[in-house]
């Protein structure tokens, strides 16, 4: 039995360094984002005249670049939320998060897609795509980690971990219904998606209120 459980214990470890592999690659990926976004270069004649038409010009790769910093502030946010209630860390976690980080990782590309190519339906495919599969690992993670309560304490409210869930649920539902409307009207598709961003800022915070408060 001692064996057991030596084994068990060699094969679970603290998630701090995971955390922090998280956090380096969300910051690297965070400052990517701006450099998408070129300064202009006109000839000094007429710099006067043609640099707030070119400024005006960039205004797509903002959109993006705003976009896309929320995106990945919201999934920031959410992985840091599941990682206050996972104590324990294992192969499976390690391996299930790099995949997710993976996907973190290329929103630079999809960003610069869409930025170059807004009004593009293949674009905006690919970006919401992109996010769709970040919130998927991040669902999975999360199953993974409360499942038999596997790597967090027996003692963390179910309400919260169902809803929790059913959030992230929520979340890849509209990111699908977004690819969806874009083979329609792809104006839609962008109009729906900052909709849901602006929903993605404020839903988790009351979602866990509305859990917590339920269980009293």
């Amino acid at each position: 039995m001692s064996q057991i459980k030596k084994r068990v214990s060699a094969t679970v470890f603290n998630p701090n360094r995971l955390e922090a592999l998280t956090d380096a690659v969300f910051a690297i990926v965070m400052t990517l984002l701006v450099l998408e976004i070129s300064i202009p270069e006109i000839a000094q004649p007429s710099l006067q005249a043609e640099l707030p038409r070119r400024l005006l010009e960039l205004w797509p790769k903002f959109y993006s670049y705003v976009l896309s910093f929320i995106v990945l502030g919201i999934l920031w946010s959410l992985h840091h939320h599941s990682f206050h209630y996972i104590k324990r860390s294992d192969n499976g976690l390690i391996w299930l998060n790099i995949i997710f980080l993976m996907f973190v990782a290329l929103i630079p590309f999809s960003t610069s897609l869409e930025g170059d190519y807004e009004t593009e339906q293949l674009s905006i495919v690919i970006y919401a795509s992109n996010v769709l599969l970040a919130l998927v690992m991040r669902l999975i993670i999360w199953t993974y980690a409360t499942g038999k309560y596997r790597l967090v304490d027996r003692d963390i409210n179910p309400r919260l971990v169902k809803w929790d869930k059913l959030l992230l649920i929520g979340f890849c539902l509209t990111f699908m219904l977004v690819i969806g409307i874009s083979f329609i009207n792809v104006s839609a598709a962008h109009f729906l998606l900052a909709l849901l961003l602006l929903a993605g800022l404020v839903a988790p915070g009351l979602v866990a209120q509305f859990a917590l408060r339920k269980s009293e």
